[in-house]
């Protein structure tokens, strides 16, 4: 939503919850063959406001495709008679009547001086990581044609992901071999402050010059034990000994696919294939890097946008921000190329 001091109608703050799988990523995206979540949102605004009002819904975290939210946050302009802040079990059963994952948690109203990216403290997300104790579906009988000539698909794809229907797009599997304690050791090197510019991609580094963001950011990661995300699934032949962990990430800001990419360093150091001395190499020079294979995109299966964080006396009475902030017409039109999330390939599945 642009930025103006000027703005006519009463501004509000939206605070909304989606399931990622379901839609292309949240910013909209012309190119993309299925709805965004900012699609959703706005046609369920105007659900409840005359077409002939334009209406802007501008998105403070600009998740991927396939990534969740349990918290994130929108901001727009309200021109309609209906008090909107009285509309939130209406939006919700709207959204439930159109079969959306998406759900309307808080409206409230803002200033027209406050800025939902700018004036936002910092953000917080959850990756789920089911660590495998064994090998899954690797025995595949050759004898049928069928699995002889995709076998090396079964091998890289077909794991309990596939199969559970309460945890397939809400974790991300890491089969074996891997060492715990060196993926540990690896999260450590990531700690405070770094360039992460090695650590997204060229679609990052072009955003980055696009809106005039610094690639230094101070990072602060925590990796504690979690569970399933269905307790009696622990029982299942399709969950078999597996542990689960929740990698925390928290940050005033990141990077496009920083964390996906964070943890996919994370796991090639685990298999012995990255040392935490390529990070600090990477961290040191990363022009040196950009072209290197690693590290790879880990799937978004199990990453959870957890938190938005605001001074809730900042909606209406906003500090000043630094006036040479990149416009938001131009933020609007960054669209994130989400095509090579399939880059996720055997460099992480096939060491075993």
């Amino acid at each position: 939503m642009p930025y103006s001091s000027n703005v006519k109608f009463p501004r509000f703050m939206m605070h909304f919850s989606y399931a990622g799988q379901a839609y292309a990523g949240v910013q909209l995206n012309a190119s993309a063959k299925i709805d965004s979540v900012q699609s959703v949102v706005e046609r369920a605004l105007y659900h409840f406001q005359p077409s002939q009002h334009p209406l802007r819904f501008g998105v403070s975290s600009r998740t991927d495709r396939g990534v969740h939210a349990l918290h994130n946050t929108g901001t727009f302009d309200w021109i309609a008679p209906i008090d909107i802040t009285t509309l939130v079990q209406p939006l919700n059963a709207y959204l439930t009547e159109k079969n959306e994952q998406v759900r309307i948690l808080r409206i409230h109203p803002i200033s027209p001086q406050f800025h939902f990216r700018r004036h936002c403290l910092g953000r917080k997300y959850v990756y789920r990581l089911g660590f495998l104790q064994k090998h899954e579906f690797t025995d595949v009988n050759t004898d049928i044609p069928f699995l002889r000539k995709k076998q090396r698909f079964l091998l890289r794809d077909m794991t309990p992901a596939t199969y559970n229907l309460f945890e397939k797009d809400f974790i991300t599997y890491i089969e074996p071999p891997y060492d715990l304690d060196a993926f540990r050791k690896g999260i450590e090197v990531f700690q405070g402050q770094h360039n992460f510019s090695a650590f997204t991609n060229s679609q990052g580094r072009l955003n980055m010059a696009m809106e005039r963001r610094c690639p230094v950011k101070t990072m602060r990661l925590n990796f504690v034990e979690g569970e399933p995300m269905v307790p009696l699934m622990e029982s299942s032949s399709l969950h078999s000994s597996m542990r689960v962990y929740n990698l925390v990430f928290e940050a005033e800001a990141f990077l496009y696919k920083l964390i996906r990419r964070i943890t996919g360093t994370l796991v090639h150091i685990a298999k012995g294939q990255m040392t935490t001395q390529d990070v600090l190499d990477r961290f040191a020079c990363p022009p040196d890097y950009y072209d290197s294979p690693y590290p790879t995109t880990l799937k978004p299966h199990g990453l959870f946008l957890h938190e938005v964080k605001y001074n809730e006396q900042d909606f209406l009475n906003p500090p000043l921000f630094r006036p040479d902030d990149v416009d938001d017409d131009v933020l609007m039109e960054i669209q994130d190329d989400d095509e090579d999330d399939e880059e996720l390939d055997s460099k992480i599945m096939s060491v075993r």
